[in-house]
């Protein structure tokens, strides 16, 4: 990894030089084809939108940057997708951000971070702590960062009832699959969840095998797009906000003409923003959908969120605080105020 990272600087310095002189004149920019993956299904909202931006930015740069989009982890998982985000062997990336590299990537993830979607826009403005501390992270890893992509508040989709779900630290007497993330395993841990982190790619089949009884992370549309025919139950705990992360290899980046990395932006960061709005339409919409295959739907009243949000704040949230730092928890949470 320490030559990948000398590598990684070298080529950084090599694109950022070219880009500079070669990329003042548009008529001698060579058009680029930019390979785009996901890990989303492919008639998604998320998916939807990434398709938008492809369509946009070859409009916004005339032709110059073209975007292919790989939708349904067909480039691979999540943690190879930012891996070979990373490198450069993918250019462009939507997924959930790796938290292994450093622990503030995942941040926008907290649990109980925002009670509702007016709190989740203001901590995920690009203006606010939280992008500006996170995009420095990602440029240190070869990345750059154009937002957050809301997707909703994640539930947990289980094949079978859990016992006492509104009490926390409760036995559920069930077992998820968690994220290799602790913003994840942390919480459902706390609220008394036994888990497990097998691939995301074996979820379905380990839910239909009994190997797990249902998985963490996901909002009402994944829950039901992906696994509306092995779930049985679906509880919107609102633990924490499926917030996907759209970056471009830096290196990437820097060889764009200047115009063309502003209208990129611009168009991302819009998107990013809209998808808030989305994001509320899509909850309810889904968990109807949900209803309407058979599969019960179970929401929590205001109090009993309250409930979970006091307790994973007291336990929890000191435990994120060592993996980061107090002083980015302190300055976090005073961006909310």
């Amino acid at each position: 990894m320490k030559f990948k990272n000398a590598v990684s600087i070298f080529l950084t310095g090599f694109f950022i030089l070219g880009s500079l002189t070669y990329a003042k004149d548009t008529g001698n920019f060579k058009p680029v084809v930019l390979k785009f993956a996901n890990q989303h299904p492919s008639d998604s909202t998320a998916s939807n939108a990434d398709r938008e931006i492809c369509e946009e930015i070859n409009k916004a740069t005339e032709g110059r940057v073209k975007v292919e989009l790989y939708t349904d982890s067909s480039l691979g998982d999540y943690t190879s997708i930012f891996e070979e985000t990373m490198m450069g062997t993918i250019d462009m990336a939507h997924i959930t951000a790796v938290e292994t590299y450093d622990p503030k990537m995942s941040g926008a993830m907290l649990p109980y971070l925002g009670s509702n979607y007016e709190e989740l826009e203001k901590a995920y403005a690009p203006d606010n702590y939280l992008f500006k501390t996170v995009s420095e992270s990602a440029k240190k890893l070869g990345l750059h960062s154009f937002g957050f992509y809301c997707e909703g508040f994640s539930g947990i989709g289980v094949t079978k009832e859990i016992k006492d779900p509104a009490i926390p630290g409760k036995e559920k007497d069930v077992i998820v699959r968690i994220p290799g993330l602790d913003n994840f395993a942390l919480p459902a841990k706390e609220l008394g969840f036994r888990t497990s982190t097998i691939a995301y790619s074996d979820t379905y089949t380990s839910m239909q095998t009994g190997t797990v009884n249902g998985w963490v992370g996901g909002p009402p549309n994944l829950n039901y797009l992906y696994f509306r025919d092995v779930i049985k139950y679906y509880y919107h705990y609102q633990m924490t906000q499926e917030a996907t992360q759209i970056f471009m290899n830096e290196n990437k980046f820097n060889s764009l003409l200047p115009e063309d990395q502003a209208a990129i932006t611009k168009i991302i960061q819009n998107k990013c923003k809209e998808s808030l709005v989305l994001a509320k339409t899509d909850e309810e919409k889904y968990m109807k959908l949900m209803e309407d295959a058979g599969i019960k739907v179970i929401k929590f009243s205001d109090e009993e969120r309250a409930n979970f949000a006091k307790t994973i704040r007291e336990k929890v949230w000191p435990k994120l605080t060592k993996h980061t730092s107090k002083k980015f928890m302190d300055n976090l949470l005073k961006s909310m105020e």
